[in-house]
């Protein structure tokens, strides 16, 4: 009799460790994948945060326009197309189509040579609201400086 409740003491104890290893499993893959996911996503805000930097500095710099516009255009273009990517965040992607609209402006102001500055005051706005909509995404708290 004691055999039989030895046995089966150990029997239990065998299943519960195949289902606590199965359940342990499941949990670490899910979240070894929620968390691949999340590098990903903030990979493409640092992109894309990256991105919006370079084109307003080049739009609101005082650096010439160059002769060849093409790479300039293709950055404008990728932009544009940063709003279709991020459409689940609603408030990033109407900041990203607010400084899009406004780096385009201050590039054309720009190009036809009359005065930028009141096109350029407004790329400084544009692009710290984007920066304030990807950091309530990614629930970052800015720099008091920034």
């Amino acid at each position: 009799m004691s055999e039989v409740i030895t046995l089966m003491a150990a029997v239990v104890a065998v299943v519960g460790s195949i289902i606590s290893l199965f359940i342990s499993t499941k949990l670490a893959k899910h979240k070894e994948r929620r968390q691949l996911l999340w590098t990903k996503e903030l990979e493409r805000f640092f992109s894309l945060e990256e991105q919006a930097g370079e084109l307003v500095e080049f739009a609101g710099g005082y650096r010439p326009l160059p002769d060849d516009r093409s790479r300039l255009a293709t950055e404008l273009d990728s932009l544009a197309d940063s709003a279709g990517r991020f459409a689940r965040y609603p408030e990033v992607r109407q900041a990203i189509r607010d400084l899009h609209n406004k780096v385009g402006r201050a590039l054309e102001t720009k190009q036809s040579g009359n005065s930028y500055m009141e096109a350029r005051a407004e790329l400084g706005p544009a692009y710290q609201k984007l920066l304030s909509a990807c950091d309530e995404v990614l629930q970052r708290e800015r720099a008091a400086n920034a």
